[in-house]
């Protein structure tokens, strides 16, 4: 019997998932062996790299029709079985002869193309100290740009690695080196040359198995400091730690404290998992232009140069995300490395658990207890950004048809919505049994692959409960619930308290009910003024309306907290008083969680049209103080600059952004008087603790703001750019001007075209870093010329050796919300060219040009045009579909708030007196 391959797709380089099921089913993976020879790298003119792969394959069935994947210059070669065969190749897929019953060992040489886009095998010159540097990222389906594989998740293989490299090199990989020393059976480089004598080879002893996409190489002279970590209740478990960097980074690398989180993230979770860790090593390397933030490749994490090493004062929450990150990536050790989603529909059972894990592990194991409150204020409002859009959103269990369709499913419901439906199953059936169905999971499919119904079932034996119908509806429904409360009061004591639950599948437009567990918090002012809680209810609600009967009675509070101490994921719309209040003194609530909460549900009504603009600006210079977590601050100093320029109208935006850069203002007191301050933007920085984390907070914050005072009269933008050189040469009391600093502030004198070329080039001399780099190259195309904006526009269409990090500089530079009036003419040509920029550059490449040119800033004009695009190319790629629907959803969401007065707030139940 031979067994056929189902028909292709137009494009081979987009693997269908009827493919790769069919694929798994006549095909398992015994070994991947690869050599592969990077002694061209250090020379910028030579492009490609040799490799050779020899893989062992155990056949099911007679079968017709199976390939290779790879993407590259060139195959040069191809042998089964030790016999040389017809070499057929169509750029993304090396066709096998037809194979018999049994197993197998397929041959193939090739020639890969270096990477400029963090996809593949990725190249970096630095230009401090001209070294190279390699890494590879292959998630979802880009090993295949290095070397030759079967490129999907189920095909698990034990992976092996010989690297060819410039002598002097460290090179690292899943495994141990077990040999490292000159000379192999290669005579010459992928364009012909002699290699000579000075190279080396470094050999890693055969992986458990992998997924492709979880294998790694990094090479080159890193500065690399070692440790290791010794488990406290395994005997024998003891595993090589490592940090590296580029060398001329060194002074930068925090060993110490990276060490220390790591051995404390490998102590926590030794702890709560039953199942050892499962590989030979753990070293982390910081890369260059990292398209992410980290990859979870088993024995060898990587992770953003950029984000993760400070080079100028940090905050507290820059050092507790960094902490949240390394723990995230060491949950995936377990969790997507041990065991592996089977297809990218269950991306959730990796990144939902990784992502609620490492808070969880934040908070514990790192020293942060604040953890679950930045989750609250940034994680989650990335999760209901993303689940609001009726257009793009999906259950967290997604519909995967495709590899493309993989790549854009990485996003706030995979991550921060699935983790906080996780946290709510925690609630639900209690860590105990959580951390038992994980360990079973672990031990049943370690080195394998799972699906949702292995999890569910593990997860129903541990808790004793039927867990189909929960996740039914929080895994395969899109969007959220809203929970709103009615509370009747009569002589000041609570007559009835009801919570009230709608939802709408967005996916399929049904209606749904979640069973959600959760807290209910009273709050009353204090003799001193502050918002404390008076009483905590716990709430089962899975109905329409429920009634708490513990409420009857009670005081009447100042203020309801729904979802309080955040165990459950959905929209809350306040009542009109507690609105009122928070608005009024949302300052005075002292608990950080509450805090957090209050803001997150202020910005999601901004986002619904439900307030305007103005309230919420005016509510974050009012209430976002000093004390509040830096994290939130940071994000809600953001969130007020972006209703500002895009949730507004002219008049309101001018109005709004002047605020966010003034001195307080002053007003009477209405009790007397005396004035009392109105506070603004540059008023609360300077009143900022010199040193805090406040200060630097605001001080970006501050700089962001101002560089946006185009939309402002001539006599504004004269003093912004006084005041920010005053800042540059200045400084503040306690603020260090580090070359971050210095860059922020020249990008915002660019912006308001109050900078010159020489100045900027000046800064590129003192700062010659590659970060220095991309800076000048931002701050250089920032500037408000029409003729600049034009080059810029082309030269992002045409110049494919562009990195992603020099595309991210040019697109920041180009698409300056204040700038809009110059980059309004590019929106036609922008949604001409979309469909050849999709197809002819990197996918990673090609969604940074999509999202980044879109315009974000415009008007129903606009809005109208995209939709007519849309609506004409029903034959775009999807993926590109879908991030065009995710972009015009955000602009129609802001044309909706923007109308004065803004539109006619949808009342939720109230707090009403008895009648």
């Amino acid at each position: 019997m031979t067994a056929t391959v189902p028909a292709r797709s137009d494009s081979t380089m987009n693997l269908r998932h009827e493919e790769a099921v069919w694929r798994a089913s006549v095909c398992r993976m015994r070994s991947s062996h690869v050599t592969i020879d990077v002694t061209t790298a250090t020379v910028p003119s030579k492009a490609v790299f040799r490799v050779r792969c020899r893989m062992r394959l155990r056949i099911g069935q007679r079968t017709e029709g199976l390939w290779v994947d790879f993407v590259g210059r060139s195959v040069d070669s191809l042998s089964v079985d030790g016999q040389p065969a017809a070499v057929t190749w169509d750029g993304a897929r090396i066709a096998l002869p037809v194979l018999d019953l049994g197993e197998h060992v397929v041959e193939i040489e090739a020639r890969g193309l270096y990477s400029n886009s963090g996809q593949g095998l990725h190249r970096f010159h630095d230009p401090v100290d001209g070294s190279t540097y390699l890494y590879t990222h292959f998630e979802p389906s880009d090993a295949r740009r290095a070397w030759p594989v079967m490129e999907q998740p189920d095909l698990k293989t034990r992976f092996s690695l010989e690297v060819i490299h410039p002598r002097g090199w460290t090179v690292m990989s899943n495994t141990c080196p077990v040999t490292c020393g000159a000379g192999a059976d290669v005579s010459a480089d992928a364009d012909g040359a002699e290699t000579g004598d000075c190279y080396e080879v470094t050999s890693f002893a055969p992986s458990k198995p992998l997924s492709s996409y979880l294998t790694v190489l990094t090479a080159g002279p890193w500065h690399r400091v070692t440790g290791q970590w010794s488990s406290a209740s395994r005997q024998d478990l003891t595993i090589p730690l490592s940090w590296s960097c580029r060398a001329s980074l060194a002074d930068h690398l925090d060993a110490a404290e990276l060490l220390d989180i790591t051995r404390a993230g490998l102590d926590h979770y030794d702890r709560a998992y039953d199942y050892g860790f499962p590989w030979d090593s753990y070293d982390s390397v910081l890369v260059p232009e990292y398209n992410l933030g980290a990859m979870e490749n088993p024995g060898c994490v990587t992770f953003n140069e950029d984000l993760y090493l400070f080079r100028g004062p940090a905050t507290r929450s820059q050092r507790a995300g960094r902490a949240n990150t390394i723990l995230h990536e060491m949950s995936h050790m377990w969790f997507g490395d041990l065991v592996t989603p089977t297809w990218w529909e269950d991306t959730w059972l990796k990144e939902s658990f990784a992502d609620h894990q490492g808070t969880w592990a934040e908070a514990e194991a790192a020293g942060y207890a604040e953890a679950w409150t930045t989750f609250a204020s940034t994680r989650k409002a990335w999760a209901y950004l993303e689940d609001s859009r009726s257009a793009t959103t999906h259950p967290v269990v997604a519909q995967v048809d495709d590899v493309e369709a993989a790549r854009q499913t990485f996003d706030g419901i995979t991550y921060a919505k699935g983790a906080a439906v996780l946290k709510q199953l925690v609630s639900h059936v209690g860590q105990d049994a959580f951390l038992e169905a994980s360990g079973r999971l672990f031990e049943r499919s370690a080195y394998g692959n799972a699906t949702l119904g292995d999890f569910l079932h593990v997860l129903s034996q541990a808790s004793g409960l039927d867990m189909q119908d929960w996740a039914r509806a929080w895994l395969h429904t899109a969007g959220p619930s809203v929970i709103t409360d009615e509370l009747v009061v009569h002589e000041g004591r609570i007559v009835s308290l009801t919570l009230c639950q709608e939802g709408t599948d967005l996916a399929t437009g049904k209606p749904v009910l979640r069973p959600h567990t959760l807290i209910v918090g009273l709050y009353s002012f204090d003799d001193d003024g502050a918002l404390v809680r008076t009483h905590r209810l716990p709430v089962t609600l899975r109905t329409d309306r429920l009634e708490i009967l513990e409420a009857s009675g009670l005081p009447a509070p100042d203020l309801v907290v729904v979802n309080d101490e955040d165990l459950t994921y959905a929209v809350v719309r306040p009542d009109d008083v507690s609105l009122s209040r928070l608005a009024a003194s949302l300052g005075a609530v002292r608990d950080p969680m509450a805090r957090a909460l209050s803001w997150s549900m202020l910005h999601n009504l901004l986002r619904d049209a439900i307030i305007g603009a103005p309230l919420f600006v005016e509510t974050v210079l009012a209430h976002a103080d000093d004390e509040t977590e830096p994290g939130t601050l940071a994000t809600l100093l953001n969130q007020a600059l972006r209703a500002a320029c895009r949730y507004s109208d002219r008049q309101t935006a001018q109005r709004l952004l002047e605020r966010l850069i003034s001195e307080d203002l002053l007003q009477e007191h209405p009790e007397g008087p005396q004035p009392s301050a109105v506070h603004g933007g540059w008023g609360r920085l300077r009143a900022a603790a010199p040193g805090s984390d406040a200060q630097l907070v605001r001080v970006r914050a501050w700089l962001e703001a101002a560089g946006q005072a185009m939309l402002l009269d001539e006599e504004t933008r004269a003093r912004m750019t006084v005041r920010i050189r005053r800042l540059l040469n200045d400084g503040l009391p306690g603020l260090e001007v580090d070359d971050d600093l210095r860059w922020r502030a020249l990008t915002a004198l660019a912006r308001l075209d109050a900078v010159s070329p020489d100045e900027l080039d000046a800064q590129r001399k003192a700062d010659p870093t590659a970060s220095g780099i991309t800076c000048h190259l931002r701050a250089s195309s920032s500037m408000p010329h029409p003729e600049l904006k034009a080059t810029i526009f082309d030269r992002l269409l045409t110049d494919t050796t562009l990195s992603n990090d020099h595309v991210d500089a040019l697109i920041a530079g180009f698409a300056v919300d204040a700038h809009r009036h110059l980059t309004s003419q590019f929106t036609t040509r922008y949604l001409h060219e979309l469909q050849e920029v999709w197809s002819g550059r990197g996918q990673e490449i090609a969604t940074r040009l999509v999202t980044g040119l879109f315009p974000v800033c415009g008007d129903e004009d606009d809005a109208q045009v995209v939709d007519d695009w849309i609506n004409a190319h029903p034959e775009a790629p999807p993926a590109l579909r879908r991030l065009l629907l995710k972009s015009l959803d955000d602009l129609r969401r802001a044309l909706d708030a923007r109308p004065q007065p803004p539109p006619e707030r949808r009342a939720p139940p109230s707090m009403r007196p008895l009648s």
